[in-house]
């Protein structure tokens, strides 16, 4: 089958399509810069650029595309609903699914498929189950939403019957899935752009773990999950496991308390499965971490740089206070890029709270990124910093390589954070042609 995917340089959608190419379908992909970091493994003839209905191969004489079926990202349905590829798609009755539908339908069928869903924690405690399985033979497929250093991509291809798979909320998109173990980090309310407040939010966690067929590995010191699991146990035969009952000394060489909770689920996993418990421990222990979350890039000016994906006033405070932690009498200089319009002002207040209190020397605040959104005026970061009202706390509209020299002391960390692009800004730092 040929699949055409609208989206590819996604971090998901990519790693879909590299996951659908092992398995003997035939990739095209296109997007507006298609050539990433998460787009390395395939060859320049199949990355398109740009979105037009030529993409799909139709024949000259208006025959039939060849493509069997358009894959794309869901971003698209909202944001640019009038795309030409979805819309010729459409025309020539070429079946449309999002990429998370396209993987739930063919490249899971016939695995033994453990989701990780939860807020906060996700690509971390999937990226180390990954790993634990990796480091105790049992040959994973994996499919991830950042790059793992030892893979150098966001995605395995295994030949066991083990599928891992990063269950992404938004849109509904994890329930394409019906996961053999399912473990839940978290859950607080998120993507306020799709859900319209946490009932609904809940209400989708819900619906997922419901279609769990075996066991759900949950951190029921966590309320919204623990009430979730107790209406699931209602309604299913599946078995829940609190992973906080695991009693592990970690050595982890990533920090964070919230790291020991991932691994926690990562080793309630490992004991699912029957893997030694002695080697489940060995592998979390040297676990490395991946792209973007706490990830050191190198120096400037003697000052060391670190990148990290988080854009939830939970994880900004979570991650700054490991950083603390790791960093005790470093000066530490936060540069964050607000995410989506709607998350910023449906998390106004807390945004606030966080960044009054956050222990770090100084803060700047960058321009929002709009990712799927268009700005209309609903919130911008001049007001979250107003709201903020502390002399150690700035905007920016941009800020140029040059600048940070009045931040970068030798010893000193430039810590940037954001699902945007601010991490090309940190790169840049660091290596100037990027």
């Amino acid at each position: 089958m040929k699949v055409h995917f609208l989206g590819i340089g996604g971090s998901g959608a990519s790693a879909a399509a590299a996951l659908a190419k092992a398995q003997g379908f035939e990739i095209t992909g296109c997007d507006l810069e298609p050539n990433n970091e998460f787009t390395t493994q395939f060859k320049s003839s199949h990355l398109l650029k740009g979105h037009s209905p030529k993409h799909l191969n139709v024949h000259p004489g208006g025959g039939h595309s060849n493509i069997d079926i358009l894959a794309i990202t869901p971003a698209i349905t909202s944001l640019d609903p009038n795309n030409p590829e979805l819309l010729e798609a459409k025309k020539l009755g070429i079946p449309v699914l999002t990429w998370q539908q396209f993987t739930g339908e063919y490249l899971t069928k016939d695995k033994f498929v453990i989701a990780v869903c939860g807020t906060h924690g996700k690509t971390t405690t999937t990226a180390m189950i990954a790993q634990m399985l990796e480091d105790a033979n049992l040959d994973p497929t994996v499919l991830l939403g950042a790059i793992h250093p030892k893979w150098k991509t966001n995605y395995r291809t295994g030949e066991s019957k083990y599928f891992v798979v990063e269950a992404d909320e938004f849109n509904d998109n994890f329930l394409h899935f019906k996961p053999n173990i399912t473990v839940v980090t978290n859950i607080e309310m998120d993507h306020p752009e799709y859900f319209k407040d946490i009932n609904a939010y809940l209400g989708s966690f819900e619906k997922f773990l419901l279609q769990s067929k075996q066991t759900i590995a949950a951190n029921l010191l966590d309320k919204n999950v623990a009430e979730i699991v107790k209406d699931v146990m209602k309604h299913s035969s599946v078995s829940a496991l609190d992973f906080n009952k695991i009693e592990v000394e970690f050595n982890l060489k990533i920090p964070g308390e919230y790291n020991i909770s991932n691994a926690k689920a990562a080793f309630q996993v490992g004991l699912l499965l029957g893997i030694d418990p002695e080697i489940i421990r060995n592998s979390l222990n040297n676990y490395n971490g991946v792209g973007r979350r706490f990830e050191y890039l190198g120096e400037y000016h003697g000052a060391k740089v670190y990148s990290d994906f988080g854009h939830h006033p939970t994880e900004i405070k979570k991650t700054m206070e490991a950083a603390r932690e790791k960093f005790p009498n470093q000066k530490i200089w936060f540069f964050y890029q607000p995410h989506m319009f709607s998350r910023t002002k449906a998390l106004f207040s807390d945004f606030v709270k966080v960044f009054k209190n956050l222990p770090v020397e100084g803060i700047v605040i960058l321009d929002i990124y709009p990712s799927r959104e268009i700005d209309i005026g609903l919130v911008s970061s001049q007001e979250l910093v107003k709201a903020i009202g502390k002399n150690n706390v700035y905007f920016a509209k941009e800020l140029k390589r040059q600048e940070f020299e009045q931040y970068a002391k030798p010893g000193d960390i430039l810590f940037f954070m954001g699902a945007g692009d601010i991490d090309k800004m940190a790169r840049g730092l660091v290596n100037p042609q990027d």
